[in-house]
C-alpha cells in the first residue's frame, strides 16, 4: 500500500525550519536529521561506532551553543536544503 499526501516530495530549505516550523517540529526534525546521519555512519562503518558516537555527542552533547550553530547556518542559507546544510555541518564536526 503506498499512501500520498498528493503534494509534492521537495526537500525542506532551512527557510521552511526556521520560519515555518515551531519549535517542537524544529527541534524534532533536525533531531530526526542528526540520528539520520549517526545511524547512516554506522551503517557505512559498523561495526566501527566512532562516527555515529561523534555524531552523537556533537549535538546531543547538552551544549546549547550547537544548536545555536546550526540555526545561525541555517539563517545563512536560507534557499537551501536544511538537510544539505546539516550534512556539512556534521562532516565539519565528525569526517565522513
Amino acid at each position: 500500500m503506498i499512501l500520498s499526501s498528493g503534494g509534492s516530495a521537495d526537500a525542506l530549505t532551512a527557510d521552511d525550519v526556521l520560519n515555518k516550523m515551531s519549535d517542537e517540529q524544529r527541534h524534532g526534525y533536525v533531531s530526526g536529521m542528526v540520528d539520520a546521519f549517526a545511524f547512516a555512519r554506522w551503517q557505512a562503518n559498523k561495526p566501527d561506532k566512532t562516527g555515529m558516537q561523534c555524531i552523537y555527542n556533537w549535538y546531543y552533547s547538552g551544549d546549547a551553543d550547537t544548536k545555536r550553530k546550526i540555526y545561525a547556518w541555517f539563517e545563512r542559507h536560507l534557499d537551501k536544503h536544511a538537510d544539505a546544510l546539516l550534512f556539512v555541518l556534521v562532516k565539519k564536526e565528525c569526517g565522513e
